[in-house]
Parts: C-alpha cells; structure tokens; sequence
C-alpha cells in the first residue's frame, strides 16, 4: 500500500469514527497522528499529482483547496486542518488570512462545506475573521454567519439587523435571527425553518438546543404533525438531553423503523447508563437485523427501569450520561464520543453565557 493509499484509508477510518459512539478521543489523537505523519512523508515527495497533499505555503493551500477535485469536501476540511497545525499552528494570523481567503472564494461552493468548514474554522486560535457581504453568495454569507454562530458571537438585538448591511434572503434572514442575543418568537421561528424545508440543518440544530424543555415540547408536536419528521423529531430529542424524552425514545425504539434512530438519541442522553438496561454487546451487534430484534426486546426492560428512576430524579438535560451544566461541559466534550462531543458543543454554545471558559480550548473532533 503506497502512501496515497494509506492517507485515504486513514480518511475513511475517520469519517466512520466521528459516527461512532464507541469511539473515544484517543482513538481520534492516534487517527490525526497517523494522517499527520504520512502527511508529512507525501509533503517530502512533492508529487505535483497532489497539490493539495502538498501544499505549505497560503497561497499553495488556498490554491489547491479551491481547485481540488480528488478529495470529498468534507476530508478536503480535515486535510486543511491538517495543513493549519502542521505550518500554522502558532500563527493565528496566518490562519485567520488562510480563512478568510476560502470564505471569500468564488470558487469554493459554501454549500457543499457547511457545516464542516464553519465548524473546522471555529476551533481554530484567530480572534476574528474578515468578511464583507458586497459580491459574495447567500450560501457564503450564511456560512460565515454559522461561524459567528458557532464561535459565540451574538449581536444585540436593538443593534439593529440593518446595521450588518447583508442582502436578506428568506434563509438568510433566518441565519441572521440565530445570531442575535435573543430569539423573537421561537415557535413563529420554527415556522420560518419548516417553511423553509430548514428542518435537517445545522442551524436548526442550534435553534432547538437553545430552547427550553416547554417551548421545546411545543415544537416537537408541531413537528410531529408532519410524517416526513418524525424521524428527525426523535433525533432532536437526542440532542436536546431532556431526560423526560427517554420513555417515548424507549417506546420509539420498539417500532421497527424507529428503532436505530431511537436507539442513537437514546445513547446520547444515556451514554453508559443505557447499558445497565441494555447489553452493550447488542448495542453494537454487527448484524443490524439481529441489533433491531435485541434492541426492541430490550426497551421494554429499559423503559420499566427508567419509569423507576423517574421517581427518585429531577428531569434535567444529559449528554452521555452527564447533566449539562457550566461546571461539566469542557468535560464532556473532552472525553466523550466525537458524536457526543459535536452535541455538547452546542449546548456549550447555550451556556455561553454562564461558562467559565478554561484557558485551554476544548476542541470537537473533525
């Protein structure tokens, strides 16, 4: 196996690891070590087969990123943090000046890269990023205000939108709404996102993270009343942590074409605590038909204990078995799944303005 070879086959293994809740940051440290060291070998051959593989310089890497078509996007980004850490890692100019460039570009479709990129972007050590909206596409727009969003900016609402001086599409105008301090109308907000067939985005992510467990709920029967989402409504419930959602997750994961889904938001509430009603041998079970059957039989065991646990327990919010405060969210983040990680950043996105931020930055697995 040549060198080519053995970088793409660590680019897959990555792409399966962030989908995997069985794997620990670790197992991410030894995949980007990996990816870096071979990196390193290819940048020494200088084979100009691979531009992008090997680039060094700002204009080598914003050039080759822009005009490369042999990697997926979504490795392009993990190539480019690559690239970032190995020349750039103590420059956070260079990198804001690297950022800055691709944003801008006319040939990078914003589409095609978000979340990744916005999200990539947002772990990196620049204070700002420069941008101007005059000539740039609504994708483009919207994909550096996901990155406002996602580093913590806020813009007060009596600041005035207009003051941003940014072309308001429909979607864009919504992209513009979640980046203010406070949210006007949550639930006529979730008729903006439904309009807009919105429901599956990143942003939408943010927006139902960011609500509390009554307007929530709210949400989710209006969501419910469409079929199309229901898949999606249970996923959500996930990601918000609200433990009272686990007995209809429960319930959810005895339907067959429920169950996986279920299961996953269950395992992202729970985390470990799932096993003491489920064995994590069938968690995990290879066979996803014999999965299924072993998950449906054992909902019935987790739901009565939970019914149980409900009794001696405040309905809170967890994420891999943790409640979701200030004091525990840099530690959830540090040592969880990456699927974990990548929900327990956006509820450290909701506590923003409670959380003590730690000198060290918690960074999400890309």
């Amino acid at each position: 196996m040549n060198l080519i070879e053995s970088f793409n086959l660590l680019l897959a293994q990555r792409q399966v690891m962030l989908s995997s809740f069985q794997c620990m940051p670790k197992n991410i440290e030894d995949n980007t070590q990996s990816l870096t060291v071979i990196l390193k070998m290819i940048q020494q051959k200088k084979d100009p087969n691979w531009p992008l593989l090997s680039a060094n310089t700002q204009e080598q890497i914003v050039d080759a990123f822009e005009t490369d078509v042999q990697f997926s996007p979504t490795d392009k980004v993990v190539i480019l943090s690559l690239l970032l850490q190995l020349y750039y890692k103590a420059q956070p100019t260079a990198q804001s000046h690297i950022v800055e460039a691709l944003f801008a570009s006319s040939l990078v479709d914003a589409s095609q890269y978000s979340p990744a990129f916005a999200l990539m972007a947002s772990q990196l050590q620049f204070d700002k990023v420069s941008f101007t909206a005059s000539n740039k596409t609504p994708e483009q727009i919207q994909q550096y205000i996901l990155l406002c969003i996602y580093r913590g900016k806020r813009i007060k609402r009596n600041d005035g939108i207009n003051s941003l001086n940014i072309p308001r599409s429909s979607l864009t105008s919504l992209y513009i709404e979640m980046l203010m301090s406070s949210i006007n109308e949550p639930i006529e907000l979730y008729g903006l996102f439904s309009q807009l067939d919105y429901c599956h985005s990143a942003l939408f992510e943010v927006f139902i993270i960011s609500l509390d467990e009554a307007i929530l709920t709210k949400v989710f029967n209006l969501m419910s009343q469409n079929v199309d989402l229901t898949l999606r409504v249970i996923e959500l419930m996930g990601y918000s942590g609200f433990s009272k959602f686990v007995p209809f997750l429960a319930r959810a994961m005895q339907q067959p074409n429920q169950t996986l889904v279920a299961f996953s938001a269950l395992r992202t509430i729970l985390g470990p605590e799932l096993d003491q009603s489920v064995p994590y041998q069938w968690q995990f079970e290879e066979d996803e038909a014999e999965r299924c059957e072993y998950l449906q039989f054992y909902s019935a065991k987790l739901l009565h204990r939970w019914m149980l646990l409900a009794l001696k327990m405040p309905e809170v919010r967890l994420i891999n078995g943790i409640e979701v405060n200030p004091a525990s969210i840099d530690k959830i983040i540090r040592y969880s799944s990456p699927v974990h990680q990548r929900i327990a950043y956006l509820h450290k996105l909701r506590l923003n303005n409670v959380v003590n931020h730690s000198p060290q930055r918690v960074k999400v697995a890309l």
